[in-house]
């Protein structure tokens, strides 16, 4: 798989946190809740990292800068596994699936 970019991360969390934030407003516990929304404030953080970066650099290589790499993939792989017994509308369910999966797919390849 090829490298992401600085410019397809930033739209990639970006989508991912708008995503987050129909997760949080549909689920149904505290516990869902503060799964999704632990996320979500790693999820703006590096975004607003990646918000700081130059636009003539966005063609580098994206690496996680907010938190470790490590740290980021256990919260989303958390809520990815917790997600097969959350209740939610399909399109969220389905939009969030396929953006943890994008995301995660590139920071196991790099």
């Amino acid at each position: 798989m090829a490298a992401l970019t600085i410019a397809q991360a930033s739209e990639l969390i970006w989508e991912l946190n708008l995503t987050l934030e129909d997760a949080y407003w549909e689920a149904s516990s505290m516990e869902e809740k503060d799964r999704v929304f632990n996320l979500m404030q790693l999820m703006i953080g590096e975004y607003m990292e990646l918000l700081k970066i130059s636009v003539q650099d966005h063609h580098y290589e994206y690496e996680v800068i907010s938190t470790s790499q490590e740290v980021l993939m256990q919260v989303m792989k958390d809520l990815q596994h917790a997600q097969m017994t959350m209740p939610r509308r399909q399109r969220t369910s389905d939009r969030l699936a396929a953006l943890l999966n994008r995301l995660t797919a590139h920071m196991t390849n790099a």
